[in-house]
């Protein structure tokens, strides 16, 4: 469908059906499974940093039905960016707008005339009717592209530990390495095989961009990253594409046209932007391969100069591009600037992991859901793990790096002893684990508990994690799996948002709600046991299980 000279062109989607559900479409502020159970205003659909109508950082670009629907739509459809699904009415709204307005939201894309002859605003959707909605998760896995390899087997297997949660912007080489003593000895003492990440995050530069570690934070970088190799560290560092105004790395930049431009107000000076920070910074064009490649040239040289394994790439979404942005090569869709970020920066390291995700699907490393709350609810907070990931398998993103184990701990926020070990469980079976926040500094409980559910990982998951992501490689076939997955013609699946499936014969039934000590989980079709019991019970019901503060129930199939 396509109009010329049009502001908005609207296609209206309705299953038809009061029994279906929708997946799929994106990583959302509020992340509600089914999808239906989500309210999202108005507003452009490409990757944010917590957008204004509620989208996320990672988005795909179909919708799926248990009934079997498949709305697909084309990713290069000139500025398609809206969805809203409206509770209660039974619609999935997809719009194609040349313009955005928003006081929290500076849209790059605003200034476009309709009236202009040469504007055309087009939206392509192709609708398919499957047998399920696995089938039809299937197909439109099929249509996009998939990773040359899997991640390193080091991002999946080693725990990643990064300093942000603990240290925030106050990291120094004296507590990195303090805390990596501490989680050295702690996996000794506890029996847990040595091997973890460590990724040194924010302000271990002086200015941004500038790619050298401070030297009054870090004294000897080059000799801390060897120590922390010694005690069995493989050590990342967390960049994202700013460049402090002022500083020699953007002072060449900007010598060399690889900034992105932008002079039209409101901005204060051309070609800056909003972000998180308060610093002044500019953007690097990544529409520009030289820019591209003058990028990674100085990320290698740091690698070479102190012994860095990879890097932790942060940003990279449209929204930090200055308003009225002019980047090197017209872009057909905000999400193309993305998607150069990671195809020709963060792909060339074997050890990475990005939090930006459309059209990306063939990007070999992880991929991190947003930063969240320490908080328990669906709002960003513990509840919102589960549908995060199971959307990531719908999309066409089986590699998934869960958020900090515990929170981010912004405004003051601790996780509790329960926060901790829940979240710790709710994170143990998926992809891969990160943590911040020592559970030992919690409480001797959440440590204990922690173990425990680690032991797990390595004995019930791992053994079979390698084979899941060569399968995932090859055809996006999602490592953890909505319910659905099992039994796609059992509607009983459908809506639970608070389980899942690893591969075929594993299911992961945490528990998410503040004081409680057991649980009901449906086990589909079949028979299972308990993962440390031998009697197997039918599937195709629901049972109540005990799941005291020390417990994940996982059950595996017995047939």
């Amino acid at each position: 469908m396509e109009d010329s000279g049009a502001a908005e062109l609207t296609v209206k989607l309705c299953d038809g059906a009061d029994e279906d559900h929708w997946y799929g479409g994106s990583h959302l502020l509020k992340q509600l499974w089914p999808l239906e159970r989500a309210k999202i205003e108005m507003g452009p659909f490409y990757p944010f940093d917590h957008g204004p109508n509620g989208v996320g950082n990672v988005l795909g670009t179909h919708w799926v039905s248990s009934g079997g629907t498949l709305i697909f739509a084309d990713p290069n459809s000139d500025l398609l960016h809206a969805l809203t699904s409206e509770r209660g009415d039974g619609l999935l709204r997809l719009q194609s707008r040349a313009n955005y307005a928003d006081a929290n939201m500076l849209h790059p894309w605003q200034s476009i005339n309709t009236n202009d002859a040469r504007t055309r605003l087009q939206l392509r959707v192709a609708v398919s009717a499957q047998e399920d909605a696995r089938s039809a998760t299937r197909v439109a896995l099929a249509q996009l592209p998939k990773p040359s390899a899997a991640p390193d087997k080091s991002l999946m297997f080693y725990p990643i530990w990064t300093t942000w949660a603990t240290s925030h912007a106050d990291v120094t080489q004296e507590s990195t390495l303090a805390v990596a003593k501490d989680i050295a000895k702690a996996k000794s003492d506890s029996g847990l095989p040595n091997g973890s990440i460590i990724e040194i995050d924010d302000r271990w530069q002086a200015r941004y961009g500038e790619l050298h570690f401070d030297p009054v934070k870090f004294p000897d970088p080059k000799g801390m990253i060897k120590e922390l190799h010694d005690m069995g560290f493989l050590v990342t560092a967390w960049v994202m594409p700013f460049l402090q105004e002022s500083s020699a790395a953007c002072e060449e930049a900007k010598r060399l046209g690889y900034l992105l431009e932008g002079s039209q107000p409101p901005n204060e000076v051309p070609g800056q932007f909003r972000w998180w920070g308060t610093q002044p910074v500019r953007g690097i064009d990544f529409t520009n391969d030289e820019a591209c490649e003058w990028f990674v040239r100085r990320l290698k040289k740091l690698q070479e100069e102190v012994g860095l394994d990879g890097f932790k790439f942060d940003a990279g979404e449209p929204c930090f591009m200055p308003y009225g942005a002019r980047p090197h090569t017209p872009l057909k869709h905000p999400q193309e600037y993305s998607q150069a970020y990671v195809e020709k920066v963060c792909s060339k390291f074997a050890l990475s992991e990005v939090r930006v995700a459309m059209g990306t699907n063939n990007y070999n490393g992880l991929i991190r859901m947003g930063d969240k709350d320490t908080v328990w609810g669906v709002d960003n907070g513990l509840q919102s793990l589960i549908p995060s990931l199971l959307t990531s398998a719908v999309i066409g993103f089986p590699f998934t790096l869960p958020d900090i184990i515990g929170g981010n701990a912004y405004w003051n926020q601790t996780p509790d002893t329960e926060l901790m070990i829940r979240w710790a469980q709710v994170s143990a079976f998926m992809p891969a684990v990160q943590w911040s926040i020592p559970p030992w500094e919690v409480s001797s409980v959440a440590y204990e508990a922690s173990v425990k559910v680690m032991h797990m990982r390595e004995r019930l998951l791992l053994p079979k994690l390698a084979a899941l992501a060569e399968d995932a490689k090859a055809s996006l076939e999602p490592i953890c799996r909505p319910m659905w997955w099992l039994d796609p013609n059992d509607a009983q699946t459908f809506a639970i948002d608070d389980q899942f499936a690893v591969g075929t014969d594993m299911i992961v039934a945490p528990v998410v709600e503040k004081g409680a000590t057991s649980r009901t989980v449906y086990l589909p079709a079949g028979s299972w046991r308990r993962y440390d019991e031998s009697n197997a019970v039918a599937g195709g019901r629901r049972v109540v299980v005990d799941a005291p503060l020390d417990v994940l129930p996982v059950f595996i199939r017995a047939d």
